[in-house]
């Protein structure tokens, strides 16, 4: 390719007329797909929308739901067990054996 082919003025694609008409429309469509994100971008921050890119409040809402979801399984678990697991000896001696190991020591 010479020098002369590698000026956008005197290209040979952009010397076509069908071409030329092809890529306006996609410059244009272009701009217009673009303008559409930015009204849209602006009629979110307008209406407290989120600013930043990417940004979601469903995270946090699961997190928050997923906390309180275990607060009510603990609570509930705690209330329908009858005995605790630090209630329970290592090993299995009734109160007579206990006091006496207690006693002689």
């Amino acid at each position: 390719m010479d020098e002369e082919d590698r000026r956008i003025e005197t290209h040979p694609d952009l010397m076509n007329p069908d071409w030329q008409k092809h890529a306006e429309r996609d410059a244009w469509l272009g701009a217009k797909k673009e303008l559409k994100k930015k009204r849209r971008k602006q009629q979110k921050a307008a209406a407290g929308g989120y600013s930043a890119p990417g940004t979601s409040r469903w995270p946090g809402v699961a997190a928050l739901v997923g906390l309180i979801v275990l607060v009510v399984a603990a609570v509930t678990v705690n209330a329908v067990q009858e005995r605790g697991v630090n209630e329970t000896p290592w090993f299995p001696l009734d109160e007579a054996q206990i006091s006496r190991i207690v006693t002689n020591a």
